[in-house]
């Protein structure tokens, strides 16, 4: 006699309802996905993986807890109020987020003003000063005088400024 192994044993479906406990309303197969095979004979049998899964299914209806209609909408309700504190987290998070790069955005702008400001005084400064250097050489200018043949005479200008 040859020895079997598990998977290759089958079993009648009263021989599963005896192994599970249960009838046939209780249709388990349905719930575990199960689809009877049939032998070359025609008869119906299971395998020792189908039991298995039979059992799980039969295993998980008993452990069930039944609900009650109040219970559900209380955790449904539950469920909402977690998705939109998520939610509203979440967009506090984001705007936060975007709200700081703003920030450093600007604070790097005020940064650029001032530099920019500052380079602006620098150059206005720089223009004063040519400015008075310009008027120093045209009064300069002023006290030469053409002579002719390209020779110019210095005059001595008083200054009677105080």
């Amino acid at each position: 006699m040859a020895t079997q192994s598990l998977s290759d044993i089958t079993l009648t479906p009263s021989e599963v309802r005896e192994i599970l406990d249960a009838d046939n309303e209780e249709s388990l197969c349905k719930r575990a996905s199960i689809i009877p095979r049939r032998n070359r004979r025609g008869l119906t049998y299971f395998s020792y993986d189908d039991v298995k899964r039979l059992q799980k299914v039969k295993q998980m209806k008993n452990t069930l807890v039944r609900i009650t209609p109040n219970q559900v909408v209380d955790k449904i309700m539950h469920s909402f109020s977690q998705m939109e504190e998520k939610i509203s987290n979440n967009i506090l998070e984001t705007l936060d987020k975007k709200l700081a790069e703003k920030i450093q955005n600007v604070e790097g702008m005020a940064a650029e003003l001032i530099k920019i400001q500052t380079e602006n005084e620098k150059l206005k400064n720089k223009i004063i000063e040519l400015n008075r250097e310009n008027i120093h050489m045209k009064m300069e200018l002023d006290k030469f005088e053409k002579i002719g043949f390209g020779f110019y005479k210095k005059y001595e200008v008083k200054d009677y400024s105080i």
